[in-house]
Parts: C-alpha cells; sequence; structure tokens
C-alpha cells in the first residue's frame, strides 16, 4: 500500500496576507458573522496581491512606428493625434527660443518696448 503520509500541509501556501487577516486567523471558534468578515478579509488581501502582482509584471508600452505615434485606426482619432502634437511642439518651440535669449537680448527688447510705449 502506497504511503499516504502528507509531508507538508495540505492545500495552497498562501503568502502573508497582511494584519486584518492575521488577526483573523488567531481566533478560534468563530461566529457565521465572524467567518464572513474573515473571508472578506482574505478576499480584498488577495485581491490587493494580484494587483500588486499584475502592476510589477506590466511591461512598458511599446511605441508605434506611424506618424501620430497611437494605435488609433480611424481617420478623424489620428488626425486628433497629430494635431496634438503639433500644437505641442509649437507651445514648446515658444518655451524654446525664450530659454536660448541671452539676457543682452532681453534687455534690447525692453528698451524697444519702453521706447515704443513712449513715442
Amino acid at each position: 500500500m502506497p504511503d499516504v503520509f502528507v509531508p507538508e500541509p495540505f492545500g495552497p501556501l498562501y503568502p502573508a496576507l497582511g494584519a486584518g487577516v492575521a488577526k483573523w486567523r488567531r481566533r478560534s471558534g468563530l461566529t457565521k458573522e465572524e467567518r464572513r468578515e474573515y473571508g472578506r478579509a482574505v478576499h480584498e488581501a488577495i485581491l490587493s496581491l494580484q494587483r500588486q502582482e499584475l502592476q510589477s509584471r506590466k511591461g512598458k508600452d511599446v511605441a508605434t512606428k506611424c506618424a501620430s505615434g497611437t494605435r488609433h485606426t480611424t481617420g478623424e482619432k489620428i488626425h486628433a493625434a497629430i494635431r496634438l502634437q503639433q500644437r505641442n511642439a509649437l507651445y514648446a518651440a515658444v518655451d524654446q527660443e525664450r530659454r536660448e535669449r541671452l539676457p543682452k537680448v532681453w534687455r534690447e527688447m525692453y528698451a524697444a518696448a519702453m521706447a515704443e510705449k513712449v513715442c
């Protein structure tokens, strides 16, 4: 007859599910309502662990090689994505131009504007 002794605990090995579950595991002789609370605590802890695991395994989104840089397939969405890119590029160009101006250029522009205002 085969050996029926199971050397390891039977059933799944659960990871540490947090203090909320540990509190319930220490208690014995739970009432029906308490068992339900314990079940809810285990359920929430496992969902939290699954969520964390999913977030940690989530890879980086690979950029597409189309003009819009998106995965849109309809003309309207592609058009909107390209317009957004162009608008952002125009706003960035203004900021870049301002950053590249030297203090001397800023002073000259200010002096010219004040001279124009006086006249």
